[in-house]
């Protein structure tokens, strides 16, 4: 992974250095101040744009892939949590639970992470696999109050369940809109294009400066289109919480 960002960069930074290079032998580039002023105030406003655009994206995918690590932690508890409800219930409630939290656990981690990472969708095979368990709860029966609080806590800890599935699911949709990856891409060309207009000083300098700000400008959004996927490529958050209660339920 580490590579393919540094390919990327050089690349850009390459393709970016060259142009610049051409325009200055070209004697592009060569106007003075005036040029300088009236590119520079259309610079820092499509520059700016397209930084605050980049920060504001990377950010928020980071924060996904913080929120995505968390809800597939807090559905791995409250699965152990659910079991630990049901070993209260009385039979046939109580095998039913250890059944289904184990088949939905290996659901999971062998058929709907490997879907996540390559952003596929997510059915409802492995919910399906609880979908019994509300049912036997309500019918098992409760012979004095205590019992009947664990039917309720069974219960509790399923749709707390659920709510920790829809989160970990929405988290692994929440990949970027073509839309704003058009944004990402024109700020981008435009930002690098016009770094190129800028003239008054010497070409070396001005062929580091355009490609420096342009490996930047890769390198920010490649690490976004990385990140984008918070169960897939460099983020990759991994089912080790769903390990971990198959090994509870052994």
């Amino acid at each position: 992974m580490l590579w393919e960002a540094l390919l990327w960069v050089i690349v850009a930074a390459g393709l970016a250095g060259t142009a610049a290079f051409m325009l200055r032998r070209r004697g592009k580039g060569r106007d003075g101040e005036a040029t300088n002023e009236s590119v520079g105030q259309v610079f820092t406003l499509v520059g700016g744009l397209q930084v605050v655009l980049a920060s504001f994206l990377l950010i928020g995918v980071l924060d996904t892939n913080a929120g995505a690590a968390k809800a597939a932690s807090d559905e791995a508890d409250r699965l152990l949590a659910l079991q630990w409800a049901g070993d209260a219930l009385s039979e046939p409630a109580r095998s039913t639970v250890t059944r289904a939290v184990h088949a939905y656990t290996g659901q999971v981690i062998e058929v709907e992470w490997p879907a996540m990472s390559s952003g596929a969708s997510v059915d409802d095979r492995a919910w399906n696999q609880l979908a019994g368990v509300r049912t036997s709860i309500a019918a098992s029966p409760a012979a004095d109050e205590w019992q009947r609080s664990r039917q309720i806590a069974a219960a509790d800890r399923l749709w707390e369940v659920y709510e920790a599935r829809q989160a970990r699911i929405e988290a692994a949709g929440s990949a970027l809109s073509p839309m704003m990856w058009l944004a990402l891409a024109l700020g981008a060309i435009l930002s690098v294009g016009l770094s190129l207009l800028f003239s008054g000083t010497s070409a070396r300098i001005h062929v580091v400066v355009v490609a420096s700000f342009a490996a930047v400008v890769t390198f920010m959004i490649f690490t976004i289109f990385e990140l984008q996927n918070p169960y897939g490529r460099a983020a990759a958050v991994a089912p080790t919480a769903f390990d971990a209660v198959l090994v509870q339920l052994r």
